[in-house]
């Protein structure tokens, strides 16, 4: 990536996080169906899309994009319904909160302050895709989110980017060169 390439790319993704700026996120929900097969209905996460709710309404929608271990980032009015349920005997969509992991214990809706996020050369600006992107809350938690698990989106918390770093730097091969980008609210 050129330094043109990564300076338009940094303002595609300054306009994409801007309305970010100042709100908070009330939640961390990953999609899913609840099995009702059982004696006990169990929840089945589906894993490759995770949302942060936002407290202003709406939310960031992420998930893998194509085949590349790329994570697509959009702004939404409402959870989507995954089309891997649309099917009339599909079974019950349901959401599960991943709130006390990522965003602390107590209820309090938590702004971002940063995102830490990672581009090479397959990344598209156009689409809003990232390599794998961090965000940093107001009581200092942390969500790293990496699109290249074999079963959807990997969720971790704090010290996980830096791990990310560090193996991308040893095995280059494995995501390629990368640039690092920081916004911050």
């Amino acid at each position: 990536m050129n330094d043109d390439m990564g300076t338009d790319a940094a303002r595609v993704y300054e306009n994409l996080f801007a309305p970010l700026r100042g709100d908070s996120v009330w939640d961390v929900q990953i999609p899913g169906y609840l099995d009702r097969e059982g004696r006990v209905p169990r929840f089945e996460p589906l894993g490759r899309t995770v949302y942060l709710a936002l407290d202003s309404g709406g939310y960031l929608r992420m998930g893998p994009s194509g085949d590349l271990g790329h994570l697509s980032l959009r702004l939404v009015g409402e959870v989507e319904f995954p089309d891997e349920l649309r099917d009339e005997d599909a079974d019950e969509f349901s959401l599960s909160s991943c709130r006390g992991h990522f965003l602390g214990d107590d209820a309090v809706p938590q702004r971002i302050v940063t995102i830490r996020y990672a581009l090479n050369s397959e990344s598209d600006p156009a689409l809003a895709t990232v390599r794998c992107a961090e965000f940093e809350f107001h009581n200092k938690e942390r969500l790293f989110i990496d699109p290249s698990y074999p079963w959807g989106v990997r969720l971790q918390g704090a010290g996980a980017y830096e791990r990310w770093l560090r193996e991308v730097r040893e095995r280059p091969e494995s995501a390629g060169p990368v640039r690092e980008y920081v916004w911050t609210a």
